[in-house]
């Protein structure tokens, strides 16, 4: 018995075990994920850090057709899939002899998916409009000026002759038109307009000698404010002609000084038709007799304040009758109505400051008036580009590429900075520069970073760590040049940066003497920092100024440096990881 129970005994243990160890199994399995086709790990992401920079970028000059090359771009824009770039000149270049002549100017350049740059049009008339252009549909381009959807008025004149044998001019408004004009374009050269900038919206009654047709008297009224309210339309700070009071267009000294602003105000309902003046209500003011009132709306008041009463007095030291304006600017009084006729003193000035003012300095036409749709305007191309890996690029020769001093800007060849700094690194203070680094001052530093840009800061500096033997040049482009064709970075050469420099390098002492002066404050900590509010003491800095400095001692003895040894119009860049 004993010994079948001891048996019995080790199968239990045995099983015991047996379910221990495969429940330890399967708990093993789970960890490692073995138990199933969905529980397999995703591979490894052997990705370089997002901050990494490429270990080679090739750099491919494009020769220039004939000699042809440019400079001075303006903006780039794609239309109908294709890139085009403004540039301001055009040249032909000799590197030979190394010469620059401009040729044509206004340029239209269109780049290929090749990557070869096509003169579109040159002194092109279409030009001015490209630059303007603010709108890119399927077929066309147009510009949509600030005019567009905007309300003024439309206006008249005549003469009378006073009762001294002299000519008066007087002029009136004839009514309110707004703007729907637009100039638009299929082929960006020929541009027509369509639309007007004078399409009629209201019309006034015009001049009259019964005062009962028009507001406008028998010789117009000088000055009002128009505002849409609700159901109506009100003419507000009525100002008359001088002739009004004085249809002779004389006036005697015993008759005194007079006032032109009206102590009245009109309304119509904007159902009505505007152009017959019994239409127009009449009404007193609380306000007395102002003209250029600050009017404002929302959408439950009308609010009228300040303005100025004009009137006229004679001048005996000239015998003439001379406009003079009593200004209420002192006068805080508001006067607000929800109906435009039965006005209050506005307890809220807070709620005038909120309401929506009918500008003076404009055309003083304002309120509800009926909206003119603008077209959804085409954002400019962005100063990046975004490669198939994922990236964004963009080009960070310019902030290093002018100096700008009494507000004039000076180009300026970018110092070797990654050589200084490891000359500062191994203690060294001064930095000597060779004609070698002139040659090659122009290695293009690039900005990269994972996502979409929205912060200059986020951007990750690349430094060239391993350029082809083809150096870019430092007048290239600039970032708003930088282009994606199939997959590579163009970037185009400024020749009007050259032609710049090249003219004006012998007036670079006033550039270098500041360089130097800057420099010295770096060195010896009294360059004073408006940001870090404080004096900086940064030798490193200091170097790198006094290397600008040189480079432009040895361009200004050798002025051959500052021209391409070829006629190059864009490079190619490809980013190697």
């Amino acid at each position: 018995m004993k010994k079948n129970f001891i048996n019995k005994n080790k199968k239990l243990y045995f099983i015991l075990l047996l379910l221990i160890l495969i429940i330890i199994l399967m708990i093993s399995c789970k960890k490692i994920n073995i138990l199933g086709p969905n529980n397999i790990p995703p591979p490894t992401d052997f990705r370089l850090p997002e901050d990494t920079i490429p270990g080679h970028i090739d750099v491919n000059p494009v020769p220039a057709k004939d000699g042809e090359v440019f400079g001075g771009f303006q903006r780039k824009f794609k239309y109908q899939g294709k890139w085009y770039v403004l540039a301001d000149y055009m040249y032909d270049y000799d590197p030979k002899s190394k010469t620059l002549n401009r040729k044509a100017e206004d340029i239209i350049l269109q780049i290929d998916n090749n990557g070869n740059i096509v003169v579109y049009d040159k002194d092109s008339k279409g030009y001015g409009y490209l630059l303007r252009m603010n709108v890119i549909e399927e077929n066309r381009v147009l510009y949509e000026d600030s005019y567009y959807g905007t309300y003024s008025y439309s206006s008249s004149s005549f003469t009378t002759i006073t009762c001294k044998g002299t000519e008066n001019y007087h002029s009136f408004r004839t009514g309110i038109t707004f703007n729907n004009e637009i100039q638009t374009s299929s082929d960006l050269i020929n541009w027509t307009t369509e639309g007007s900038d004078d399409n009629v919206y209201k019309t006034f009654p015009s001049v009259s000698p019964n005062p009962n047709d028009s507001f406008q008297g028998t010789f117009g009224a000088s000055s009002y404010k128009i505002a849409e309210f609700k159901d109506y339309i009100y003419l507000i700070g009525l100002a008359e002609d001088f002739n009004e009071q004085n249809p002779s267009g004389c006036r005697t000294t015993d008759l005194g000084p007079f006032t032109v602003s009206k102590n009245v105000y009109y309304r119509i309902d904007k159902n009505k038709d505007t152009a017959i003046g019994a239409n127009w209500e009449k009404i007193n003011t609380p306000w007395g007799q102002r003209s250029w009132l600050d009017i404002r709306y929302d959408k439950d008041k009308i609010y009228v304040t300040k303005g100025e009463r004009v009137y006229y007095e004679n001048d005996p030291s000239i015998n003439k009758w001379t406009s003079k304006y009593e200004k209420f600017e002192n006068d805080n009084t508001i006067w607000s109505s929800t109906d435009g006729v039965n006005w209050q003193v506005e307890p809220n000035s807070s709620a005038y400051d909120n309401a929506n003012e009918i500008y003076s300095y404009s055309s003083s036409v304002g309120g509800d008036l009926p909206y003119i749709q603008n077209r959804i305007r085409t954002p400019e191309e962005p100063n990046w580009i975004k490669l198939d890996n994922g990236r964004y690029y963009k080009s960070d020769n310019s902030p290093y590429a002018t100096y700008t001093i009494n507000k004039k800007t000076y180009y300026v060849p970018i110092p070797p900075y990654e050589e200084i700094r490891k000359a500062y690194d191994s203690g060294q203070e001064y930095f000597t520069i060779t004609e070698d680094h002139i040659k090659s001052a122009g290695l293009n530093q690039f900005l990269t970073k994972d996502k979409e840009p929205n912060k200059d800061e986020d951007w990750t500096v690349i430094t060239p760590i391993d350029y082809t033997d083809k150096l870019m040049v430092w007048q290239s482009g600039g970032e708003k040049v930088m282009l994606n064709i199939n997959n590579k970075a163009v970037q185009l050469v400024d020749y009007t940066q050259i032609e710049a420099m090249y003219n004006t390098i012998k007036e670079y002492s006033i550039v270098i003497n500041d360089l130097r002066k800057t420099a010295k404050e770096f060195r010896d900590g009294t360059y004073w920092s408006d940001f870090a509010n404080d004096y900086i003491k940064d030798v490193r800095i200091g170097m790198e100024y006094d290397a600008r400095a040189d480079m432009l001692e040895l361009l200004k003895s050798n002025r051959e440096y500052i021209m391409p040894d070829e006629a190059v119009t864009h490079y190619t860049v490809e980013f190697k990881y």
